[in-house]
């Protein structure tokens, strides 16, 4: 068994198996936000359209949608478990037109360039790879613990002189241990100043994760009071994304956040002309006045903002129905023996319930039996309409599946590889074999969607369908 993993529970079935009568289980599709689209993002759309007015900052009849969701989205991302949104919030939102986008906005706000390292996990989507080598840094990756996020432990081995930013990513909607991997670089920060180093900032790539919950104490030099936040508000800076898989989605979009007012006027003026604007007075030109650097143009839309606050409101709505259906399954798929993905904080309440990922039961086989076996169980899966991954085959959420990285592929001109500043990327690689647990995991382990509008009959299909392919292809095994 690999490292990490609990032992699997007990068995404890209690009838037959009965296999639906169809393949066709009448399921929901799994994109979370978007199965709840309705009158709200229709009067929405309409509500930007009769203003004509799709810019954020003017128009015939600017209604500054934008402005609004951002500051909507500030006081949600302060609110606790269980309670309403605050009036005030301290964290500061800038609304972006792509969760890759504000990647790469933040890192550039950060500084990160040439001779810096960003450490960041192997399991992530493509993206926050590409923001990194865009930004003309080397990337360097760490293992993955039980999470199959990035490993505290690891994390602490990797911190150099070099290292500018550390990016965890939670992935499909499970959490990171953040509050450990914080306290990994408060106690490298304390060590940095003390060398009167800069200290090693932390940006957290939420894309994947927007709701969840996670406990431990915020900030990346000095300590917060331990407790239970909403992830993207544990580091220097966090981006969400918008994206049609999201949680909530405006079809693209992405949210920048942070409570540094420096850093905020950075991220505010280059994701748009690269000026900067004062906080608290309003600037002359509706760019900003003070020349800051070079924008970006990563505005977002007024339409794109119209349909998220509306898709905002029923957030935690549409968590509550994953994590509930995620509850569900999961302990059905421990009572076939099998040992889920561990959760960071499962009951805090932790997790957003996007995604099931289990454990395969064949650790001490060859490489090839592994891959032929979690081929099949997710092509059974398949057959049902279930929308699995063998993880090992997950696309380019894979590092080694990332031709661009195992290759060092340059943007322009052998940037950044062929910089002289970076020519210590020749101690790192990307291929498969650099992060041994993770690849061990991704050879092990299967997973399904959960859809955000499961009916408990729905849920009891799934289960039979996890447990006949259980006795099929795993059982016999």
């Amino acid at each position: 068994m690999a490292k990490g993993k609990a032992k699997p529970e007990k068995k404890t079935r209690s009838r037959a198996v009965v296999l639906p009568e169809t393949k066709d289980l009448g399921l929901p599709r799994e994109f979370p936000g978007a199965i709840h689209y309705g009158k709200d993002e229709a009067e929405a759309v309409l509500r930007v359209i009769r203003h004509k007015s799709p810019f954020r900052y003017y128009g015939p009849r600017c209604g500054f949608e934008v402005k609004q969701f951002e500051a909507e989205f500030a006081r949600f991302i302060a609110s606790e478990p269980g309670n309403p949104w605050p009036d005030n919030s301290a964290y500061l939102v800038t609304a972006v037109n792509s969760g890759t986008g504000a990647l790469e906005v933040a890192l550039d706000a950060l500084g990160v360039g040439c001779g810096d390292e960003v450490i960041t996990q192997g399991f992530m989507w493509v993206s926050t790879i590409s923001a990194i080598v865009r930004n003309r840094a080397i990337p360097v990756l760490v293992d993955s613990d039980d999470t199959m996020n990035m490993d505290p432990a690891a994390l602490k081995g990797a911190i150099t002189e070099r290292t500018k930013v550390v990016i965890p990513v939670p992935m499909l909607g499970g959490c990171a241990r953040i509050g450990k991997i914080m306290e990994v670089v408060r106690e490298a920060n304390h060590d940095r100043e003390r060398r009167k180093l800069p200290p090693v900032r932390v940006l957290e790539d939420n894309a994947q994760s927007l709701g969840a919950h996670a406990t431990g104490c915020q900030g990346s030099t000095a300590s917060g009071k331990a407790g239970t936040y909403r992830i993207g508000t544990f580091g220097d800076v966090s981006i969400f994304s918008l994206q049609i898989n999201k949680n909530i989605t405006a079809g693209e979009g992405g949210v920048i956040v942070t409570r540094d007012k420096s850093l905020y006027q950075r991220i505010e003026a280059i994701h748009n002309a690269g000026f900067s604007k004062a906080i608290d007075t309003p600037s002359k030109n509706w760019y900003g006045d003070e020349p800051l650097g070079w924008g970006q143009g990563r505005r977002m839309t007024e339409m794109q903002a119209a349909i998220a606050r509306a898709q905002l409101e029923k957030l935690d709505s549409i968590i509550g129905n994953m994590r509930g259906s995620h509850d569900r399954i999961e302990a059905r798929v421990k009572q076939l023996g099998l040992v889920p993905r561990a959760r960071a904080d499962a009951a805090n309440p932790g997790d957003t319930g996007y995604y099931c990922i289990f454990y395969l039961p064949w650790h001490d086989a060859p490489y090839d039996v592994k891959v032929k076996r979690g081929r099949a169980i997710a092509s059974a899966l398949d057959d049902y309409g279930l929308h699995p991954w063998f993880m090992h085959d997950f696309e380019i959420h894979v590092y080694y599946n990332i031709p661009q990285l195992v290759g060092k592929w340059p943007i322009s001109n052998g940037c950044p590889w062929d910089c002289a500043r970076n020519a210590f990327h020749a101690n790192y690689k990307y291929d498969r074999g650099t992060l041994p647990h993770l690849d061990e995991l991704f050879v092990t382990s299967v997973g399904i969607n959960v859809p955000s509008q499961l009916t408990r009959e729905q849920e009891e299909k799934i289960a039979a369908v996890l447990e006949a392919v259980h006795d099929k292809h795993m059982k016999q095994a």
